[in-house]
């Protein structure tokens, strides 16, 4: 789930048992009722992760972190 992370959303996790992630920015967890995985993270954390994912890639590469203006 991609969301804000709001007060409301926050207690909610809580009381389902969902962890707090490390940087504080998410909640995860698994729901035995549904045999599923949950992870709750804010949009910017999906960013913030994804381009230090892709920077680290590229570099092995050889090719530039950002694409470059045409």
């Amino acid at each position: 789930i991609v969301s804000d992370i709001t007060t409301s959303l926050a207690e909610q996790a809580r009381l389902h048992s969902l962890t707090e992630t490390p940087d504080h920015q998410g909640f995860f967890g698994y729901n035995q009722n549904y045999n599923a995985y949950v992870e709750i993270i804010s949009y910017t954390k999906l960013v913030t992760d994804a381009k230090k994912r892709n920077a680290a890639f590229f570099s092995k590469l050889g090719l530039p972190d950002r694409p470059t203006a045409t």
